[in-house]
């Protein structure tokens, strides 16, 4: 009886067991269909938590100068997102705080290996004369926000002058904020404040010296202009800001040249490859083909150009990333910007920048995640300060003293102040201490499989003519004797091999020197990374004996010609 008894529970549990999961099957099944698309959004969200690294939202340019807005116009701006992690990038727009929204049609989207371009379009309707929360001096401004296939439309009234506004992208990639920038008027009579250039780079300076740049003042308005000027007063001196060191591609001595050339403190760190036109002292090009490289020391980059015909655009990308290059395009307002990258891992990287459509001029660029800091009080003189003016331009000089300066980034804010509007102009310049690093222009010579550097090419004229020597232009730089870090560079030469080899190392590291004649120092170079210095490989050609140096990690062509690498001679600019 025990035994019948047991033998049915055993059969009762066991069928209870096997019908549970057909039970909860059956329940699951009915709980997806009655939550359908919350259920799939669910699913979507634990997929993206299994990524071991999140996305990461990345939007350029991260402020936008609609300039001037009169009443019955308007003017737009784009902004463009890139998802700069791995997964899916979920985003979203969400419009200026306190601004009416007409219809919400929800601005958003997803993004992986694609980018997205968020439009903006801001305009003056109205003025607005019985609205109990306003004045008679209001206006009423529309903006508009969309992508390919929606649009978000936004008022509010606001009185003339500038104004700056906070569009949001928010993600879970991040959240990030544009700001939008414009000046409203109600007529071409007011007065209107614009000063040129909008960014000065005094490039390098000694702690003992005195430099000056050069403003312009004028009023595109028909009143009179009345305006004051003064440093920024945001931080304390000495310093760092976060706000990033500006530095131009401007060459004031080429200015009516027909090709662009590097200044002097740029020489070692921008390379041009195909012909870059001169315009107003800045590169410019009209063909894709012409490259622009630019090796800094940071974490991110922005760049500041212009294209013509405007809505054009320019390509950039960073550390040979072509696949992650962004279009770039040109707003109708001056000069455009751009970011290329950020949160990079600080170090050494290269930006490459070419015109994709139309003519591109490349201003300069601002660089991130580097330390920037504020002069003591008086390092900056403004003359004159103020004034007055209706269609004359009036002249701003600063002054800059370096007295007392320790070596580093230096950045100022001038602000103008006027009835005409505010404008902020950003001063930049590096002070480099008593005992400025001197950089030694090498310069490469061939002649069949041999190859001869040297910084004096006009004291081995006789040689290389003689011997049937072709240029090939600088090579690489070196250090002056004495650079902290540094040390000889050495060349010997073989007669019989006719090839030349150089070294750091008098003994010829390891290799041997028989056969050689020693023809002494070209210059210091450095035996260990050292800030803003870059590898010199050498290759070697076992059937010819000879020996190549070359920044190019590739070796140019020297794979082709049966050269093979040979390891590292040191470190240059």
């Amino acid at each position: 009886m025990i035994r019948r008894f047991y033998a049915v529970g055993m059969f009762t549990v066991l069928f209870f067991f096997l019908l549970i999961p057909s039970a909860v099957s059956t329940q699951e099944n009915d709980t997806k269909k009655k939550a359908g698309k919350e259920v799939s959004a669910d699913l979507e969200k634990a997929e993206d938590r299994t990524d071991e690294v999140r996305p990461a939202l990345s939007v350029s340019p991260r402020e936008l100068d609609f300039g001037v807005i009169s009443i019955g116009e308007g003017s737009r701006g784009s902004v463009v997102l890139k998802n700069a992690g791995p997964g899916t990038l979920k985003w979203s727009v969400i419009g200026p705080e306190g601004w009416t929204l007409l219809e919400d049609q929800r601005i958003s989207g997803t993004l992986r290996d694609n980018t997205a371009t968020v439009k903006i379009h801001i305009s003056s309707l109205k003025p607005v004369l019985n609205d109990a929360d306003t004045t008679a001096d209001a206006y009423l401004v529309q903006m508009g926000i969309e992508t390919d296939s929606r649009m978000n439309i936004y008022r509010k009234s606001l009185p003339p002058g500038t104004h700056k506004k906070v569009v949001k992208l928010i993600s879970n990639g991040g959240t990030k904020a544009v700001t939008l920038r414009f000046e409203l008027r109600t007529g071409e009579k007011e007065p209107l404040l614009v000063v040129t250039p909008p960014r000065i780079d005094l490039g390098q300076v000694d702690s003992d010296e005195q430099v000056a740049g050069k403003l312009m003042v004028t009023n595109r308005g028909r009143e009179i202009l009345r305006w004051r000027a003064a440093c920024g007063l945001s931080a304390e001196p000495d310093t760092p800001t976060n706000t990033g060191r500006y530095v131009s591609f401007l060459n004031a001595g080429i200015k009516g040249s027909s090709s662009y050339v590097p200044p002097n403190h740029l020489k070692e760190s921008l390379d041009i490859s195909g012909r870059w036109l001169e315009k107003d002292g800045y590169p410019a090009s009209q063909s894709p083909h012409h490259v622009m490289k630019y090796r800094f020391w940071g974490t991110g980059i922005t760049v500041f150009f212009s294209v013509e015909p405007a809505g054009e655009s320019i390509s950039a990308y960073v550390d040979e990333k072509r696949t992650n290059a962004l279009e770039c395009k040109s707003g109708a307002h001056e000069a455009s910007e751009c970011l290329i990258a950020e949160d990079l891992p600080y170090g050494q990287h290269v930006l490459t920048v070419s015109s994709k459509k139309g003519h591109a001029l490349i201003e300069g660029v601002k660089i991130y995640g580097i330390e920037v800091k504020r002069g003591s009080p008086g390092w900056i003189n403004i003359f004159p300060d103020s004034g007055t003016t209706t269609r004359e331009t009036d002249y701003v000089n600063i002054m800059v003293k370096s007295q007392r300066l320790n070596p580093g980034y230096y950045g100022e804010k001038i602000v103008f102040t006027s009835n005409g509007g505010e404008k902020v102009v950003e001063v930049s310049l590096e002070v480099t201490g008593d005992n400025k690093q001197r950089i030694i222009d090498v310069y490469r010579y061939v002649a069949g499989s041999d190859y001869l550097f040297t910084a004096h090419p006009e004291t081995d004229a006789v040689l290389l003519q003689g011997r049937g020597y072709k240029k090939q232009g600088i090579a690489f730089r070196l250090f002056s004797p004495g650079t902290p870090g540094t040390t000889s560079f050495h060349g010997w030469y073989h007669p019989k091999k006719k090839g030349h080899f150089y070294s750091h190392d008098m003994r010829g590291e390891g290799k041997t020197l028989k056969g050689y004649v020693y023809k002494g120092v070209i210059g210091n170079i450095a035996t260990s990374r050292l800030t803003n210095t870059r590898e010199l490989y050498r290759w070697f050609n076992p059937a010819t004996g000879s020996y190549f140096y070359t920044t190019d990690p590739k070796g140019e062509d020297s794979l082709k010609k049966g050269y093979r690498f040979d390891g590292i001679a040191g470190y240059v600019r």
